[in-house]
C-alpha cells in the first residue's frame, strides 16, 4: 500500500512537472521568450548604514537618516550624445530646485583650475596633459572624448564634462550605478518620478545619508566620508569593498572604516530593457556599522571652537592697524593630564563636512586654511611656553636647585660674539634683579633660561623635550593628518647641511631657534609636568560597540609613552612658578576673578610677514590637576590674550563639577 502511495505521488510530480513545461513552451511559450528579450535581472548592493559617532557621554555627532538618492544606470546599446542629453536634463532640473550638483573635475564655471598650483601640475601629470595646458585644451580634449556637443551652453558642457568624469571615476557599468544627487527631498522626488519617462535609466533609491549633528564643529576630528575612487578600489576591493561605496575620506570617518562600515544588502531588480525598474525580485537586508565612542565632550568641543573665534575677533577689534590685526586663525587642544584622553581639539576656522564637495572650491582657495586640522597639523614656535621644560632639565640635571638665584643683568654676555637681551630689557631698559626658577617662570626672565640652557646643554634639554613628547608622535589616531614636529637639536641642523652655534642653545632654552610643535604636543607635553612627569598616549577614540547589543569591539586605555623622573622639590617649583603667572604675573589679568586654581604660561613667537603668534597653556586645579590645555592664535600679538580661550574652556570644564576653589594664601609660593 505505501509503495502505491509513493508510486502515486510521484506521478503526480512528473505530472505537474510536465504541465509546467507544456505551458512555457508550448502555450505561452512566444510570450515568455519575448518577455526575456525586453526585460534582465539585475542585483545591486543595498547601502549599509555606517554606525554612529558619539561623543563621550554618549551624544551623537555623526548619525544616518533616510535619504533618497538620484541614480543613472547603465542601459546597453544608449549612444553617448543620448547619455549627454539625460544629464544636461537631470542637472537642470536639480539646480531649479535649489540641489547643486558636485564633482572633481578641476575646471570651475569661471574657467580655472579649481586646484591649487602643485596640485594642478600633479592632475595634469596624472591625466597626460602637458604643464602648459590650459582650461580650454582640457575641456576641448573631454568634450572629443565624451562627444559632448558644441551646441550646449559652456554652463551645461561643464556639467556634462564634470559628471562624466566623476562616472569613469567612480567605475559606472551595469553592475555599479552612477550616484548623481543625494538626499534630494520628496518636492525633487515627485517631479522626478512624475516624469518618469524621460528619464531612461534613471532610479530614485532609498539610502542613508550622513548626519553631522553639530554642522562644522569638531568637523577636522569626525572628518568626512565619500564614493570609492577607481584608485581607492585596487586597494579595498578584497576587504568586501563595491565600486560606488561611501568610505572615510578624512578624520575618524577614515581611520575607524573598519569598524564603521557596515555589510550592505542585496537587492534583486528586474527591469525592462529601457532601465525601468519592474519589480523588487529579492532582498538581503543590510547590517549597520558600528559606534564609535569619542573621548571628546560635545559641550567643551562647542565652547573651545566658540572661544578661538571670539578670542580672534577680541584680538583684532582691540589691534586697530597694530599688532595683532592680522589674526585670522588659531587652534586649541584640551586633554586629560591622567589619561591622555582629548576632551577637546578645535581648529579655527572650520567647514561643514555635510556640504564639503559643494562648497570646495571656495574653502580651497580660502587664504585662512579652513580645512586644515591646525590642532595636530600646525607646528609653531612654542616661545617662552617651553621655558617649563628648561626649566625641569636644568633642575633634574642638577644645574640648579629652586632656591639658587640668578641675577638678570639684562644683555647676556657669555659669549663675545653673540650677546642677546632680556625683553624687559630691550623694551624698558630694566632688569629682572635676582630671580630663582619659579620667579623667573612668572616673569618669563630670558636672562635666568640663558643661563640655565648654556649650562644644561642642548642634549640634556633635548633628552626631556623627547621625553615630554615634544617632537615625537602624540599617539593621536589620526596619524596621517599629524605633523610630529621639530625639535631643534645639532644632529637636525647638520641633516640640512647647516651648523648648530652655541646661541642656538640658548635660543632652544627659551622656545625659538628651530623648534616647532604642534597645539597637541604642547598641551601633552603641558600635561606630562603637571601630573608629575608621566606622558600618556593621546588619543580620541574611548571604545567601538555594536549597535545590536552595545558589545565592546574595541577599548583604549591609558598607555605610558615616557616618564620624566621629578624630585619632589623641582616638582613644586615649577608648578609654583606657573600659579604665579595667573595669580601675580604675565597672565593675572586674564585670569582676574577666575575661582578655580589654576597654572598657566604665556607664549609670544616671532613669525615672517605678519605679527608674532600669541601660545599660552595652562591646566587646573593647581593641587591636583585633571585637564591642561594649549591655545595658539596665529598673528595674535601677545600670549596673554590667548589665555581668555583657554580660561573659557577650564569655566566651561569645571561647570558640572565641584568645582576646586583657590587655595588658601599660606599654600601661595611668595617672593
Amino acid at each position: 500500500m505505501r509503495y502505491r502511495i509513493l508510486y502515486f505521488i510521484v506521478a503526480l510530480c512528473c505530472f505537474v512537472s510536465f504541465s509546467r513545461l507544456v505551458d512555457l513552451q508550448l502555450v505561452h511559450g512566444k510570450e515568455y521568450q519575448k518577455l526575456s528579450h525586453e526585460r534582465v535581472i539585475n542585483t545591486t548592493a543595498v547601502a549599509a548604514p555606517r554606525g554612529e559617532i558619539l561623543d563621550r557621554n554618549g551624544k551623537p555627532l555623526v548619525k544616518n537618516k533616510t535619504g533618497f538618492s538620484l541614480e543613472i544606470h547603465y542601459i546597453k546599446g544608449r549612444k553617448e550624445p543620448e547619455l549627454n542629453a539625460l544629464i544636461c536634463s537631470l542637472c537642470s532640473l536639480l539646480e531649479e530646485n535649489g540641489k547643486q550638483v558636485v564633482f572633481s573635475f578641476p575646471v570651475s564655471e569661471e574657467n580655472h583650475f579649481t586646484l591649487s598650483d602643485d596640485d594642478v601640475v600633479t592632475w595634469k601629470k596624472d591625466k597626460n596633459f602637458s604643464e602648459i595646458a590650459t582650461v580650454d585644451e582640457v575641456l576641448d580634449f573631454y568634450s572629443e572624448q565624451y562627444d559632448v556637443d558644441a551646441s550646449y551652453t559652456p554652463h551645461q558642457k561643464r556639467d556634462i564634462i564634470g559628471v562624466r568624469y566623476e562616472m569613469d571615476r567612480t567605475g559606472f557599468s551595469a553592475n555599479t550605478p552612477y550616484v548623481l544627487a543625494e538626499d534630494i527631498g520628496e518636492v525633487l522626488l515627485a517631479k522626478i518620478k512624475e516624469k518618469n519617462s524621460q528619464y531612461p535609466g534613471v532610479v530614485i533609491s532609498a539610502a542613508p545619508v550622513r548626519q553631522y549633528v553639530e554642522g562644522s564643529m569638531a568637523a577636522h576630528i569626525l572628518g568626512r566620508t565619500g564614493r570609492i575612487y577607481k584608485e581607492e578600489y585596487e586597494q579595498l576591493k578584497d576587504q568586501n569593498y563595491s565600486m560606488n561605496d561611501m568610505i572615510g575620506k578624512e578624520g575618524i570617518e577614515k581611520c575607524f572604516e573598519q569598524y564603521l562600515k557596515g555589510t550592505d544588502g542585496i537587492n534583486g531588480v528586474e527591469q525592462s530593457l529601457d532601465g525601468k525598474r519592474v519589480k523588487l525580485i529579492e532582498s538581503v537586508i543590510p547590517k549597520p556599522g558600528n559606534n564609535v565612542i569619542l573621548t571628546l565632550d560635545t559641550n567643551l568641543q562647542r565652547t573651545a571652537e566658540q572661544a578661538l573665534g571670539d578670542t580672534i575677533s577680541y584680538i583684532k577689534n582691540k589691534s586697530g592697524d597694530g599688532p595683532g590685526h592680522d589674526a585670522e586663525s588659531g587652534a586649541l587642544a584640551a586633554i586629560d593630564v591622567n589619561t591622555g584622553e582629548i576632551l577637546a581639539l578645535a581648529s579655527y576656522p572650520s567647514y561643514d563636512p555635510a556640504y564639503f564637495n559643494e562648497n570646495y572650491e571656495v574653502l580651497s582657495h580660502d587664504k585662512r586654511l579652513p580645512m586644515f586640522n591646525r590642532a595636530i597639523g600646525g607646528a609653531y614656535e612654542p616661545g617662552s611656553t617651553f621655558k617649563m621644560l628648561t626649566a625641569v632639565a636644568a633642575l633634574e640635571e642638577g644645574v640648579i636647585t629652586p632656591h639658587d638665584f640668578i641675577e638678570d643683568k639684562g644683555i647676556y654676555e657669555y659669549y663675545d660674539d653673540y650677546q642677546p637681551k632680556c625683553w624687559i630689557y630691550s623694551s624698558k631698559h630694566v632688569t629682572h634683579g635676582y630671580q630663582n626658577v619659579s620667579e623667573a617662570i612668572e616673569n618669563s626672565c630670558n636672562y635666568f633660561f640663558y643661563d640655565i640652557g648654556r649650562r644644561t646643554g642642548i642634549e640634556n634639554i633635548d633628552k626631556y623635550a623627547r621625553l615630554a613628547g615634544l617632537g615625537e608622535p602624540t599617539g593621536v589616531e589620526l596619524v596621517s593628518e599629524e605633523n610630529t614636529g621639530r625639535l631643534a637639536s645639532p644632529e637636525a641642523r647638520e641633516k640640512n647641511g647647516e651648523v648648530w652655534n652655541p646661541g642656538d642653545t640658548l635660543q632652544t632654552a627659551i622656545g625659538q631657534s628651530d623648534n616647532m610643535f604642534t597645539p597637541l604636543q604642547m598641551a601633552n607635553y603641558l600635561a606630562t609636568i603637571v601630573n608629575g612627569g608621566t606622558r600618556y598616549k593621546a588619543h580620541l577614540v574611548k571604545n567601538v560597540r555594536s549597535p545590536e547589543n552595545g558589545k565592546l569591539l574595541y577599548e583604549a586605555k591609558p598607555e605610558v609613552l615616557g616618564q620624566i623622573e621629578m624630585k619632589p622639590e623641582n616638582y613644586k617649583a615649577v608648578m609654583e612658578g606657573m600659579k604665579n603667572v595667573v595669580e601675580l604675573g604675565t597672565a593675572s589679568s586674564v585670569f582676574d576673578g577666575f575661582d578655580i586654581s589654576a597654572g598657566g604660561k604665556t607664549g609670544t613667537a616671532e613669525v615672517s610677514g605678519g605679527s608674532d603668534n600669541a601660545i599660552f597653556v595652562g591646566f587646573a586645579p593647581f593641587d591636583h590637576p585633571t585637564i591642561a590645555v594649549c591655545v595658539v592664535i596665529e598673528h595674535g600679538a601677545h600670549g596673554a590674550d590667548a589665555g581668555y580661550a583657554v580660561r573659557s574652556v577650564l569655566e566651561e570644564y569645571f561647570k558640572s563639577k565641584e568645582t576646586p576653589r583657590l587655595a588658601e594664601k599660606s599654600n601661595i609660593f611668595t617672593r
